[in-house]
Formats: structure tokens, C-alpha cells, sequence
């Protein structure tokens, strides 16, 4: 097991790791919050290539608005 990385944040990874990241990747199935991301963002890139703008709307959180 080894995973090697440079100071430019390439990473190599062998042996037994890089088994289970292998089946991970191939096998494992995503949450329920990364579904929707995905789908928000297919919404996104569909609205840019017809309109060529994506508005995005921020909303306050409680953190920022107990100043």
C-alpha cells in the first residue's frame, strides 16, 4: 500500500488502496445529495448554452446575518 503525492498535488495510488478505490469508483453508488447536484447542474449547463447566462440567486445564511 502506498499513496505517493508531489508538492503539485499529483497523487499515486498502488496495492490495496488502489484496488478498493477501483471498486469504489465502479460499483459504489452515489448519495442522494449528489444526484441533485448533478441534476442542478445538467439545469445549469442546458440554460447556459440557450441563453448564454446562469443567474445564480445567494441567500443569506444565519451566520452571516447575526453580525
Amino acid at each position: 500500500m502506498a499513496i505517493d503525492t508531489t508538492f503539485l498535488g499529483s497523487v499515486r495510488v498502488t496495492g490495496e488502496d488502489a484496488k478498493s478505490f477501483s471498486r469504489k469508483v465502479t460499483h459504489a453508488r452515489g448519495t442522494k445529495a449528489a444526484a441533485q447536484a448533478a441534476a442542478n447542474g445538467r439545469v445549469m449547463v442546458s440554460t447556459f448554452a440557450l441563453k448564454g447566462v446562469v443567474p445564480i440567486h445567494i441567500k443569506p445564511t444565519r451566520a452571516a446575518t447575526k453580525k
